[in-house]
């Protein structure tokens, strides 16, 4: 909530539709048009589209390709940052006023905030709306995410079993048999969760003077609601006087809301549609449909003023909420270069297609028949002759092509070596020329990343808002089980109740998958090859921890199956169990109790069982992985005071 007064705050209005038409038009005069006209042009320029439209005229020889090269860096991006199932770090948030006992108490109920969590997340099919999130933002510079409570009944028809019995002539019964018929169940809730949805940039408003989101006074969403849908939500009584909209004079006047639909599909997104308005603040939420009718005007229904949108910028600009496009750093040089392909292809075409030198003294120039072996009768050989370009033209642009594909994709942090294009600020022909760029652009990517990541944390606190205002009765949610398999626990509504942070560790050390695993590997290397010395020392380690860390690497949420008990791995200590020099049997290494720097038992083997490739680990599965560290490091474990990892 905005803290001090804006310029919007000492308009006078009268009533909630002049409030929110007047907020409207208010954004679109000072920045949202232009802020959609620039939107349009970055996606023409993502899809490759020209702004002047081609002509078939056969007269008309000259080049006018367009190859959307920022449709492949883009690309190439978002299959860079993609996380489909983000992990986050829940801790209770204490409040300055809240009592020690309380806070410990929500300590307890961390893992169910996390199961429910993550269970909304699919339940919302967060990975399917998450390339549309992203790509949004690369092309506009902005994207933003709505979330909401879904709830959805319907007359469900199924099939039951019905039980029919077999009478003998004086009705009594011989037999019976089960069949099955059809059963209608009306009201039937086929959805109560929370859901998301990734909103066009083009029908979001936010206050002109507005430095961020946090400082907003208000928000608009603009939707486009067929009518029926609309008498639909009347109907269950979220909207009234839905019958007003068909006696409105006039519509709100949109010139290039559709502009791409338009030149892609020839399709107008918003014919036949009515327009909504959502005027969120947080005291209030007043719904205006066709500038021109109140639909809803009621208090913030979300618990706590919570304004149910999450807004993104991956390259945020200082003091502005709209950050900086990708597309909108690339589509000069992607213009610059066709430009120069169109001008190489046209002289290429000029010397395919020799222009003919004839005499004005020429009678009947058609009488030159252009064929192979046609013959020619002329008085002068110098009546007629070819025009002479010189070949060389076509090879001019060449040089600067490759430097502007260069630009085109490690100007944003792309690989140009993976391509073959030139780059002349760094040499690419030497392992540190590649190794620079390499290192420069993955760090760009994950920069940007991170902020994707923070607005997922935004999303999940969002989430468990929701579960804490509307679910009221206990929920069955679907987690990973001990063995890996889908389990399903029960979790009531008090137990996720309260204040929590969502964070995602920053990765600046470990920005791709395979150097977390190198990095998590070479750390249980140096414990288990260091366990004798510290155990000696009176310090013993907690090499279970350290596999756990590898575990964490390559995302094994179930740990819990590659660890045997205490019992099974004292049996197996007991039978492998070395002999000395004399043929007698070493006594085992004393097994440390838990919680005193030993484990709680012994990596299972069993489950780590497979193809072994101890010098690349990296590809490896999590179990494969973890059997060749044993095999590698088990000496040296057996070796230390705390026998095997535990």
């Amino acid at each position: 909530m905005a803290t001090d007064k804006s310029a919007y705050d000492q308009i006078k209005v009268d009533g909630d539709l002049e409030l929110v038409t007047k907020a409207v038009r208010q954004c679109e005069e000072r920045y949202h048009d232009a802020f959609v006209e620039r939107v349009e042009a970055r996606y023409m320029a993502y899809r490759g589209l020209a702004d002047a439209p081609s002509t078939s005229d056969d007269e008309d020889w000259h080049s006018n390709v367009t190859t959307p090269y920022v449709l492949q860096t883009c690309e190439g991006m978002l299959a860079t940052m993609l996380e489909p199932s983000p992990r986050f770090n829940i801790q209770p948030r204490p409040r300055p006023d809240e009592p020690l006992n309380e806070v410990l108490d929500r300590v307890k109920s961390i893992n169910a905030v996390d199961d429910v969590v993550r269970y909304a997340f699919d339940r919302a099919r967060f990975p399917q709306h998450q390339r549309d999130f992203m790509q949004q933002d690369l092309i506009a510079g902005i994207s933003v995410l709505k979330d909401l409570w879904q709830t959805e009944k319907r007359t469900v028809t199924q099939l039951v079993p019905e039980e029919i019995t077999i009478h003998d002539a004086l009705g009594q019964q011989i037999d019976s048999i089960t069949s099955h018929t059809e059963q209608r169940t009306a009201d039937t809730v086929i959805c109560d969760d929370a859901a998301v949805e990734v909103r066009d940039v083009r029908d979001f408003f936010w206050p002109p003077q507005a430095s961020s989101v946090e400082k907003a006074e208000y928000l608009i969403d603009r939707t486009w609601v067929s009518f029926d849908d609309l008498k639909r939500l009347e109907k269950r009584g979220i909207y009234k006087d839905v019958d007003k909209l068909k006696n409105a004079e006039a519509k709100a006047a949109l010139q290039n809301v559709s502009k791409r639909e338009m030149k892609l599909r020839g399709i107008d997104r918003t014919q036949d549609m009515h327009e909504v308005l959502e005027y969120w603040t947080p005291e209030r939420l007043i719904t205006v449909g066709d500038r021109s009718v109140v639909l809803r005007s009621r208090a913030n229904p979300n618990w706590n003023g919570r304004r149910p949108f999450v807004v993104c910028s991956a390259m945020p600009d200082a003091f502005q909420i709209p950050g900086i496009s990708v597309v909108e750093a690339l589509a000069q040089l992607q213009a610059m270069l066709w430009t120069l392909q169109n001008q190489r292809m046209d002289v290429v075409r000029m010397l395919a297609n020799l222009i003919t030198v004839i005499r004005s003294d020429v009678d009947d120039p058609d009488a030159f028949e252009w064929a192979p072996n046609a013959q020619w009768f002329v008085e002068d050989p110098g009546q007629v002759d070819t025009l002479k370009i010189d070949p060389t033209v076509a090879q001019i642009t060449l040089q600067s092509e490759s430097l502007l594909k260069g630009d085109l994709q490690n100007i944003m942090g792309g690989l140009p070596m993976a391509s073959g294009v030139d780059s002349q600020t760094i040499d690419q022909q030497t392992a540190t020329g590649v190794s620079i760029i390499t290192t420069i652009a993955q760090r760009i990517i994950q920069s940007r990343k991170q902020h994707y990541l923070w607005a997922y944390a935004e999303l999940g606190k969002h989430f468990l808002m929701l579960y804490q205002q509307y679910v009221r009765q206990d929920r069955v949610v679907r987690i990973v089980g001990p063995s890996g398999a889908p389990y399903y626990r029960m979790v009531t509504p008090l137990e996720i109740q309260g204040d929590y942070d969502f964070t995602i560790d920053v990765t600046s050390d470990s920005l791709l998958r395979q150097e977390r695993r190198a990095e998590s590997q070479s750390l249980y290397q140096i414990a288990a090859q260091t366990q004798q010395v510290a155990a000696v020392s009176g310090t013993p380690l907690n090499l279970r921890a350290f596999m756990e860390k590898v575990l964490d690497a390559y995302d094994v949420a179930d740990k819990e199956r590659f660890f045997l008990p205490p019992q099974a791995a004292a049996g197996i200590m007991g039978q492998a169990q070395p002999q000395n020099q004399n043929g007698q049997q070493n006594q085992p290494p004393q097994q440390l109790p838990p919680g005193d720097g030993g484990g709680s038992g012994m990596t299972n083997v069993d489950a780590a069982a497979g193809p072994l490739s101890p010098n690349n680990t990296n590809s490896m599965s999590p179990e494969n992985a973890m059997a060749a560290s044993l095999r590698r490091f088990g000496g040296a474990a057996n070796g230390g005071g705390g026998g095997v990892p535990s």
